[in-house]
C-alpha cells in the first residue's frame, strides 16, 4: 500500500508542477502581449504619459478631476476651444488603473463627491503618488467613412513638495549646506525662526553627535519649513516630503561647514555631527528621491506644472523671488528632447513642459492675460540658457472649477461668489500688472489675498463643470496628438 501511496503522491506532485508550468507560461505569454500592446501604442502615437504636479496649494486633484470629467461628458463639457469636442469627435472617455505602475488609481470617484456634495467641498490634497489610464474616444474620418479611434492617457500625478527634492541629486551633503546656508541667511527664511537658525550656525561639524540632540533640532527644523510655507508662501523647501509627512529623515543643513574641504570634511570620526547628518541625506536621496526619479520620470512624455502664482504674488516680493529659484533649481531635472521612435519605447524624454497658473478666478477676466504674461516672465528668466534651447515650453491660465462670476457695483467690475462657511460675498482685487513689479510697485499688492471659494453648487453629476481656459490648456497638451 505504502508504494501506491508514494506513486500516486508523486504523480500528484508532477501534475501540481506542470500545472505551475503552464500557470506561469499563460502569465508570461498575457505580459508580453500587454508589453506588446504598449509598444504599439508608443509607437503609433496611441499612448502618451503626462505628469501632473504642482507647487504647494495649487489645486492639482481639482484640475485631474475637471480634466476626467471633461472629457468623459462631451455632452456637457464647455471645451470650445478644443478642436475634437467643438467638431464633435470627442465621443467620451473612461478611466482605468495604470496596471503597469503598480501605483495606486487617482481616487476621482472621492473628488468628484467632494465636488458635488451638498455644500460642496475641494478634494484632499495629493500626498503620495497616483496614476490612471483615460481611454479617450475619438471620430475620425477616413476615405469617406467614420470610424473610432482612442488616445489612452497616462497620468501620473505627485505631490509638487518632491518636485523640490529633484536638485538634491545633484549635490552633496556639503554642497547642499552652503546652498542652504545663502538662503537662511536672508530674508524672509532669517526672520521666520531666528532661535533655531542660531542653534544651527552654532552646531560643530567636528563635535560628537548627540542623537537627541539632532532628532530635537530635525523636529524643530521640519516646523520651521512648514511655518516657511503657511507664513511666507515660500516654495523652494528641502527635504520636500517633511512638509507631508511625519517621518523622521532627520537632517538639517549646517551653516557652520563654511569653506571647509570636503577631504577635511570625509575625515572626520563617523560619529561626528557632520558624518551622522551626511548619512542620514545620502540615505534620504538613496531610498527616497533616486527610485522616484528613477520609476517615475523615465516614462514622461509631458509635464505639466502647477502653479498659484495669484497667492504669491499678494504674499510679497519674497515670496515670488522664491518660487522663482525654484523654478530655476528644477529646470535642469527634467529629461528634455524630442521622442524619436526607439526612444519612445526605451526612454522618453519630456518633450513639451507647461506650466499653468491656477485659481484665475480669483481675478477679473481683464486680468487672465497679464497673469499669463507675468508667469511668462517668471519662465523666461529661468529657461533662457542654452541647454533650454528648444525645449517646447508653454503657460496659461486656468481655473479648474470656476467658483465666481463677475459682477458690477458703482460702475465697478467685482467678484461674487460664496466663502467657504457658504456665505456669499463680493470682492474686488488688485489690478494683476503684466510686469515683474519693481520696488515701488509692490505696495500695489498690499490689499492681501482673495478669499478662498467655494466650489459651485449643482456642478458635476447631471449637470456642466464650469472652468476657464481648462479647452486651452487641453490643446497644449494634446493639440497635436488629435
Amino acid at each position: 500500500m505504502s508504494g501506491i501511496d508514494e506513486s500516486a503522491t508523486g504523480a500528484s506532485h508532477e501534475t501540481g508542477r506542470l500545472q505551475k508550468l503552464r500557470d506561469q507560461w499563460r502569465q508570461l505569454r498575457k505580459e508580453a502581449r500587454d508589453k506588446s500592446h504598449w509598444a504599439a501604442e508608443r509607437l503609433l502615437d496611441k499612448r502618451i504619459c503626462i505628469g501632473i504636479t504642482g507647487l504647494s496649494g495649487a489645486g492639482k486633484s481639482t484640475l485631474i478631476t475637471s480634466l476626467i470629467y471633461q472629457l468623459s461628458h462631451p455632452d456637457r463639457a464647455q471645451l470650445p476651444g478644443f478642436a475634437p469636442a467643438l467638431n464633435g469627435r470627442l465621443l467620451g472617455a473612461e478611466l482605468y488603473p495604470a496596471l503597469d505602475t503598480g501605483l495606486p488609481l487617482f481616487e476621482y470617484p472621492q473628488c468628484l463627491d467632494a465636488l458635488t456634495a451638498n455644500p460642496p467641498r475641494w478634494p484632499k490634497s495629493t500626498r503620495d503618488l497616483s496614476a490612471l489610464e483615460l481611454h479617450v474616444h475619438l471620430q475620425g474620418r477616413r476615405l469617406g467613412r467614420n470610424y473610432r479611434q482612442k488616445l489612452i492617457l497616462e497620468f501620473r500625478d505627485y505631490p509638487g513638495e518632491w518636485l523640490m527634492d529633484l536638485p538634491l541629486l545633484r549635490m552633496d551633503f556639503a554642497t547642499w549646506c552652503r546652498h542652504q546656508r545663502d538662503l537662511l541667511d536672508s530674508a524672509p527664511r532669517a526672520d521666520i525662526a531666528p532661535e533655531l537658525l542660531a542653534q544651527l550656525r552654532d552646531l560643530a561639524p567636528d563635535a560628537t553627535a548627540d542623537p537627541r540632540q539632532l532628532d530635537s533640532l530635525w523636529q524643530d527644523y521640519r516646523q520651521f519649513l512648514r511655518d516657511c510655507r503657511r507664513e511666507r508662501k515660500l516654495s523652494y523647501l528641502q527635504p520636500g516630503r517633511a512638509l507631508l509627512d511625519n517621518d523622521e529623515y532627520g537632517f538639517f543643513p549646517l551653516p557652520a561647514l563654511s569653506h571647509q574641504p570636503l577631504a577635511e570634511l570625509n575625515a572626520l570620526p563617523e560619529d561626528s555631527v557632520y558624518k551622522v547628518l551626511s548619512q542620514r541625506y545620502q540615505a534620504y536621496v538613496d531610498e527616497q528621491v533616486s527610485p522616484f526619479v528613477d520609476s517615475h520620470f523615465r516614462h514622461l512624455d509631458r509635464q505639466l506644472v502647477l502653479v498659484d502664482l495669484i497667492s504669491t504674488l499678494f504674499a510679497g516680493e519674497e515670496s515670488l523671488e522664491d518660487m522663482r529659484k525654484a523654478f530655476g533649481h528644477i529646470a535642469d531635472t527634467f529629461r528634455y528632447g524630442s521622442n524619436g521612435i526607439l526612444r519612445k519605447l526605451w526612454r522618453p524624454r519630456i518633450d513639451r513642459l507647461v506650466f499653468a497658473a491656477t485659481k484665475v478666478d480669483q481675478v477679473l477676466a481683464a486680468d487672465h492675460d497679464s497673469l499669463r504674461q507675468l508667469l511668462g516672465q517668471q519662465l523666461q528668466q529661468v529657461f533662457s540658457g542654452a541647454r533650454h534651447r528648444g525645449l517646447p515650453l508653454y503657460c496659461e491660465a486656468i481655473a479648474a472649477v470656476r467658483c465666481s462670476n463677475e459682477s458690477a457695483r458703482d460702475g465697478r467690475r467685482m467678484l461674487v461668489g460664496h466663502a467657504m462657511d457658504g456665505s456669499y460675498l463680493g470682492f474686488e482685487n488688485a489690478e494683476i500688472m503684466a510686469h515683474l513689479p519693481q520696488d515701488g510697485e509692490w505696495q500695489h499688492y498690499s490689499g492681501g489675498l482673495p478669499p478662498q471659494l467655494r466650489p459651485p453648487m449643482g456642478i458635476g453629476r447631471e449637470g456642466y463643470m464650469p472652468h476657464i481656459r481648462i479647452d486651452a490648456l487641453l490643446n497644449l497638451l494634446l493639440g497635436d496628438k488629435v
